[in-house]
Formats: C-alpha cells, sequence, structure tokens
C-alpha cells in the first residue's frame, strides 16, 4: 500500500510538472505550419489566415481568447474546428472540441481558420490575440477540461500593389511592344520604368535579359548609388526618391538599343532578378524592400537594312 501510495505522489508531481511547463500560444498565421505571421497582398483579393495552438504539448479540448485588429480590412470568414463555439473571433470565442487536436512539438494546431479581404491599401496593420472578455489571458484546455493561461501573439497585414519593372517604349510606362525598322544606323531608345508602386520609390535591384539579337548601346541610370549593371544585375539607391502613384511611373533607366541588320518578331526584352535576390525588388524611401513583378516586353523589325556595295549603290542611278 505504501508503494502504491509512492507512485500516486510520483504521478501527482509529473502532472504538476506538466502543468506548469504548459506554455501555449495563439496566434494568427498565413501558413499551417506557423511560420509566417506577416501577410503581404494585393488589395482586392481574398487571403487565408489560420489560427494556430502551438507549444502547448496536449491534446487540446478547447480554447477562450479573442481577435483585435487595428482595421483597414475585414474578416470576411471563420470557420471553426468541431465543436460548441460561443461568440466569434471579433467579440470573444470559446471553444469546446468535439475531437481534441493533437498539439506536440512544433506541430501546430489548428483552431480557426479565416478569410481576409480589404480593397484599399493598409501598412502593417497588426491582428492581436488577447483574453476573451471572461478570462483574464488567452486560454487553452486540454482534453481533461484543464485550462492554461496562453499567449497571445501579434501578426500584421499589408495590402498593397505588386511594383512592376519593365522596359518600356515610352518614358510615360505606358508601351511594352514596339516595331522598328532596323539597319546599322538606327537606334531605338526605351526606358526601364517602375511602376504600380504607390510609394516614392528609394531604390530597386534587377537584372535585363535580351534577346541576343538586341545590343544594348547605352544605359544611363537615375542619379544614385549603382552596384553592377542592368545585362549582369543592377542595385539601385537613389538619391532622390522618385514618386510613383497612380499611373506617374519612376525611370530608373534611360536605355539606346540597337538590332544592327537583324530581323526579328516579339524579340524578349524581361525584366528579371538580381543574381542576389529570389524577385525584383522596389525599395520605398525608408529602405524597406518589396518585391516586384519582372514584365517581359516585345519588339519587332520586320525590315532590315541591307548593306550594298558601291556598285550597287550607282545602277540605281
Amino acid at each position: 500500500m505504501k508503494r502504491r501510495h509512492m507512485y500516486l505522489i510520483a504521478l501527482a508531481m509529473l502532472s504538476a510538472a506538466a502543468v506548469v511547463n504548459a506554455e501555449p500560444t495563439i496566434g494568427v498565421f498565413f501558413d499551417t505550419a506557423g511560420q509566417h505571421a506577416q501577410l503581404v497582398a494585393e488589395p482586392g483579393t481574398v487571403q487565408t489566415g489560420y489560427v494556430l495552438i502551438n507549444n502547448s504539448d496536449m491534446m487540446v479540448g478547447g480554447a477562450a481568447f479573442k481577435l483585435e485588429t487595428e482595421g483597414g480590412f475585414m474578416i470576411v470568414g471563420e470557420t471553426w474546428a468541431n465543436g460548441i463555439l460561443f461568440g466569434t473571433l471579433l467579440t470573444g470565442a470559446e471553444i469546446g472540441l468535439y475531437t481534441a487536436l493533437p498539439q506536440f512539438g512544433t506541430d501546430p494546431a489548428v483552431i480557426c481558420t479565416i478569410q481576409i479581404f480589404g480593397t484599399e491599401m493598409v501598412i502593417n496593420s497588426h491582428l492581436t490575440i488577447v483574453n476573451d472578455p471572461d478570462y483574464a489571458t488567452p486560454v487553452v484546455a486540454n482534453n481533461n477540461a484543464i485550462l492554461f493561461p496562453a499567449t497571445g501573439l501579434v501578426s500584421s497585414v499589408t495590402l498593397r500593389n505588386t511594383p512592376e519593372i519593365g522596359v518600356f517604349f515610352d518614358a510615360a510606362a505606358t508601351q511594352l511592344s514596339a516595331v522598328y525598322n532596323g539597319g546599322f544606323d538606327e537606334f531605338h531608345p526605351a526606358w526601364i520604368c517602375v511602376r504600380n508602386a504607390e510609394m516614392m520609390v528609394g531604390g530597386a535591384a534587377f537584372k535585363l535579359n535580351l534577346d541576343p539579337r538586341i545590343l544594348l548601346v547605352s544605359a544611363t541610370p537615375a542619379n544614385g548609388l549603382i552596384i553592377g549593371n542592368p545585362l549582369s544585375g543592377v542595385e539601385m539607391g537613389l538619391y532622390t526618391n522618385l514618386p510613383v502613384f497612380g499611373t506617374e511611373p519612376g525611370i530608373l533607366y534611360t536605355l539606346l538599343f540597337s538590332t544592327l541588320n537583324n530581323q526579328m518578331i516579339d524579340a524578349t526584352l524581361s525584366i528579371t532578378n538580381h543574381p542576389s535576390y529570389d524577385t525584383p525588388k522596389v525599395a520605398d524611401n525608408n529602405a524597406v524592400m518589396w518585391n516586384a513583378d519582372g514584365l517581359t516586353s516585345f519588339l519587332t523589325i520586320p525590315v532590315a537594312t541591307e548593306e550594298m556595295s558601291w556598285g550597287q549603290v550607282k545602277s540605281l542611278y
């Protein structure tokens, strides 16, 4: 009997230790693995977020918490794990699950899935998990209905247009294709521009890929610190920020091309990522780097000027 009593004391101590060590977190993430707590998306799109419970090391039987947001967007849908639900995410919710969710190690449990929608630009609007009004802190319950205080995490939503960098055949950045006559004495102007950024542009990083029949004669950058060149990859830090709002573009480079004596149909001029980055980049006036879309332009030379000997020229008269 004494030995059994000692086992019970040991089990009680282990249970107490488990209670002490459980420090659950509840947060909004934009992947089910709990790696991305910052959303960057374009206005007018519906994005999915997940309310995840992590760091609990238990069979999760329920939870109580509330989501506070700084606004600028709407929560247009919330889908909860199967259980008895009181309240809503934005007013405070308590849920008791019909089937406990395993949460052990670094594998989080999805307690709620949400949809986010906004039509206006929003920069770094915070989403914070706080306590349900009936509790002092966010709480997580195990499958024995024992409540554990949890830490509410902070996430953020940024809705903004994705900047575009492209080679344009007009300085207003409206023409992505052109048809010119060729020849050794013909030169074709173009501009590398940023558009659709809705920011003061302070820099960029990108690379220009050209059809081999197109020769880059000159490339004059905007005033700034220039590392590299467009054909190998260039990083630009501008001395004067470029206002890129609405339909107003920002000119990064003024170019001059020659196609020599080549003919071509829809030869491509593409903006891609600088070798040091995964996408083309645009920096704002606070040096925050944003992903950009690299555009592809097309050049057609239907007629090339043929080389002629002096005898051929004289025969025309």
